[in-house]
């Protein structure tokens, strides 16, 4: 009986300590994965990884569009851009932006650091649903 009293108490504690956790993760949600996806990243980064893919799509919480790239390896996105009608009019490194040009309109796209292997490349571009 002393045996399943320890197992007890060693469940509620493990229960406890997963909800206090979560709890913590849910009321901080915005602040810990800001408007990205975190499942959503994942999955792109799994392609980068496991797929060997150069450029990965994802999509943040207002569902536009993302790409994630290895670090320093913006020129995939820029190649892929001058496929779609893009020229890569500056690239401004301070200001982690890219300004593209396509028949006279202009298009500034940002970028950051995603962790310190993957760049994420914020796209101004609503995904097509």
């Amino acid at each position: 009986m002393d045996k399943i009293k320890k197992i007890l108490v060693l469940f509620l504690a493990i229960l406890i300590s997963t909800i206090i956790v979560l709890s913590v993760i849910f009321i901080n949600w915005e602040h810990i994965f800001g408007d990205t996806r975190p499942i959503a990243n994942a999955k792109a980064m799994y392609q980068l990884e496991f797929k060997d893919k150069d450029i990965a799509e994802t999509t943040d919480v207002d569902n536009n569009i993302m790409y994630i790239v290895p670090k320093g390896h913006l020129d995939t996105y820029i190649e892929m851009m001058k496929k779609k009608g893009y020229s890569l009019t500056e690239k401004d490194n301070k200001n982690h932006t890219l300004l593209l040009e396509k028949r006279n309109n202009f298009t500034e796209i940002s970028y950051k650091s995603l962790t310190s292997r993957y760049t994420i490349i914020s796209s101004p571009f609503l995904k097509e649903v």
